[in-house]
């Protein structure tokens, strides 16, 4: 085994560097992120459900995690597809309950 691994160092080159970059991942995810799959309404862009959903993560971040979980090439929404999205730990919630007669507003946090 240890010759086969002299020979072939590049092997155990890949598998430390693969290593580090596991152990980087692990130590720098905050782990606050949770993702949430909505359907597209009509008039919905990546801007305003950014607005709606990003909590405290910049726009610009928001939107190329967005495009980058649900594989799109650009800024470009269908209404009726349904998308998988980012929901910080701080994000809040703003919801009608259009059952009732009156109309009430809740707030909620979303705290994990």
């Amino acid at each position: 085994m240890m010759k086969w691994l002299r020979k072939n160092s590049y092997v155990m080159v890949l598998f430390t560097t693969f290593l580090v970059i596991a152990a980087y991942v692990l130590i720098t995810d905050e782990g606050n992120t949770t993702y949430k799959q909505i359907e597209v309404q009509h008039g919905d862009s990546l801007w305003s459900l950014a607005e709606q959903y990003r909590g405290n993560m910049p726009t610009h971040e928001w939107i190329k995690t967005v495009q980058e979980e649900n594989n799109l090439n650009g800024e470009v929404i269908v209404a009726g597809r349904a998308l998988s999205i980012p929901l910080a730990a701080d994000a809040v919630f703003i919801a009608q309950d259009i059952e009732q007669e009156e109309t009430d507003v809740k707030v909620a946090i979303n705290n994990q």
